[in-house]
């Protein structure tokens, strides 16, 4: 499965820049429009960059040159009649260049930042991406919010090449124009870009390749004949043709939205625990005078159990030997916000050997995390 996704992103990312992905009713002017968006989203980012970068500078000069800058480096009118006076009546010549150079690149810094403006006025607003969303389900939030019932916007974002996973700060542009979806994947304020994860993951792909290929050598050094060598090596170059066919294959599927991936967007991932090993695990934060919480270590790797929730009276069973206990005096449902006989009920067994928790609010908790803090 790692293979695939390496190779589906890195497809994607060397087909379209910025991990630009679409889906459409119809392919007219389909193309024309995607590159449209790729190039506003391009140009913003670059003037973005350098208006930063010069923003830098002019700061360090400023600094350099004794000027104390206002909420911005930009100068106000005051500092720049200011400037010029100086300029004017300074005799050092270095000083004199150092002044003019921030009077020039503070005219440079407004204009990009006009530019920076012009440029984010013509694109749809990016949502940020946290550590929960996917690629998949803010498509379909964005396609309902233009008015495509439920199913209709889960057929169209299938259809997009989505990225596999989003890392928080990456900003997601959505576009939805005469039945054409568009979508395209920034930075933002994140540590790595989409291109970088991608690289990277392609990297781990190529190291692993490398290792088989390794090990392959190793065994055909053992191989007595140069003949038995040649129909060894002629099988593996089949296997891997014939492997190609096959990843080919898979990865055109992956445009198709998989009944796994159905099923998580439609489930309540949860976590089942002692409250006190939960608390000392960093899972939840137990505050004095404030509901429960998760904690810094409530990852979602910990959430592996799902409760399907498009069936009816959906519930979680609990025991108390499953935990190590005798018997359960209380179930604790964590985030706090989440409110007893409204989003949930709680039946403990009159042996209290386990209890039952009842689903009451399946939108409210469709895909979302939950951990069941047991009390003995």
């Amino acid at each position: 499965m790692r293979l695939l996704r390496s190779l589906a992103l890195g497809a994607m990312l060397a087909a379209i820049p910025l991990a630009l992905t679409l889906g459409c009713d119809r392919k007219s002017g389909a193309e024309a429009e995607t590159k449209d968006l790729v190039k506003k989203v391009t140009e913003a980012e670059k003037a973005e960059s350098q208006a930063q970068g010069v923003a830098k500078a002019q700061s360090e000069a400023m600094a350099k040159a004794g000027v104390q800058p206002g909420a911005s480096v930009q100068l106000s009118e005051a500092q720049r009649s200011l400037l010029e006076t100086r300029v004017k009546a300074e005799k050092d010549n270095g000083v004199a260049a150092l002044l003019q150079e921030i009077l020039d690149r503070d005219k440079q810094i407004g204009e990009l930042n006009a530019k920076v403006a012009k440029l984010r006025a013509d694109l749809p607003k990016p949502q940020v991406a946290g550590e929960k969303d996917n690629h998949f389900a803010m498509a379909v939030r964005y396609l309902k919010g233009r008015g495509l019932g439920e199913d209709k916007a889960k057929e169209v974002a299938a259809r997009a090449n989505l990225m596999e996973e989003l890392q928080p700060g990456w900003q997601v542009y959505h576009q939805y124009v005469d039945g054409t979806y568009l979508t395209t994947v920034t930075q933002g304020k994140a540590t790595v870009s989409p291109s970088e994860y991608v690289r990277t993951q392609r990297a781990a792909l190529v190291r692993d390749k490398e290792d088989t290929m390794l090990i392959a050598h190793g065994l055909a050094d053992e191989v007595e004949s140069l003949v038995a060598q040649r129909v060894k090596v002629q099988e593996e170059v089949d296997a891997l043709r014939s492997e190609k066919t096959t990843l080919m294959s898979q990865v055109n599927e992956l445009s198709t939205l998989s009944q796994t991936q159905k099923s998580k967007l439609n489930s309540m991932h949860y976590l089942v625990g002692r409250r006190k090993q939960l608390e000392e695990d960093g899972v939840i934060v137990v505050p004095v005078f404030a509901k429960d919480r998760m904690g810094p270590k409530a990852v979602a790797a910990k959430f592996d159990k799902d409760l399907a929730l498009d069936g009816p009276n959906p519930e979680v069973t609990i025991k108390a030997a499953d935990l190590g206990l005798k018997t359960l005096s209380k179930v604790s449902v964590i985030p706090g916000s989440l409110e007893k006989d409204r989003h949930y009920a709680v039946v403990i067994s009159e042996d209290r050997t386990s209890a039952r928790v009842r689903i009451l609010d399946a939108e409210r908790l469709r895909n979302d995390r939950v951990v069941f803090a047991v009390t003995d």
